[in-house]
């Protein structure tokens, strides 16, 4: 079993670029690459929105870890990766993705496991862009 938290915070004056962003394979799996970020209406293109990112982070991961071979060559996991990065944290507000996958250890590429996830978001916002699968090969998470 394993636990996984991070949290952050920002001050007022830090620019867009150096906020906090979530979604993606390292962040909220279900959703794609900053894909669950605040939003506002982009000062460059009338009519869309530009992703601005937040000032607080606070990401969270629960997975269970299973071997499906004797060697460990092909594992499964479940897991729920919820969180925000929303000012004002609510459970409106809140992003919960759970979901299931596979690690795959190859010789040819030493430790380092394939990773493939499924994950499904239950509590989104309106505006975030989904993604139900994620690849990903290393020990980044």
């Amino acid at each position: 079993l394993s636990l996984g938290t991070v949290l952050g915070f920002s001050g007022p004056d830090t620019p867009s670029y150096d906020n906090f962003y979530a979604g993606g394979y390292n962040t909220l799996r279900g959703f794609v690459f900053r894909g669950a970020s605040p939003r506002q209406q982009s000062t460059t293109n009338p009519g869309q929105e530009a992703i601005v990112g937040g000032p607080f982070e606070w990401l969270n991961t629960v997975e269970y870890m299973f071997p499906i071979t004797a060697d460990d060559s092909l594992r499964g996991v479940v897991f729920t990766d919820f969180g925000t990065v929303e000012s004002n944290v609510t459970i409106k507000n809140m992003r919960v993705a759970p979901g299931f996958g596979l690690r795959i250890t190859m010789p040819a590429l030493g430790p380092a496991p394939i990773a493939l996830d499924f994950a499904v978001p239950v509590s989104y916002a309106d505006f975030d862009s989904q993604q139900l699968f994620s690849f990903f090969v290393g020990f980044a998470r």
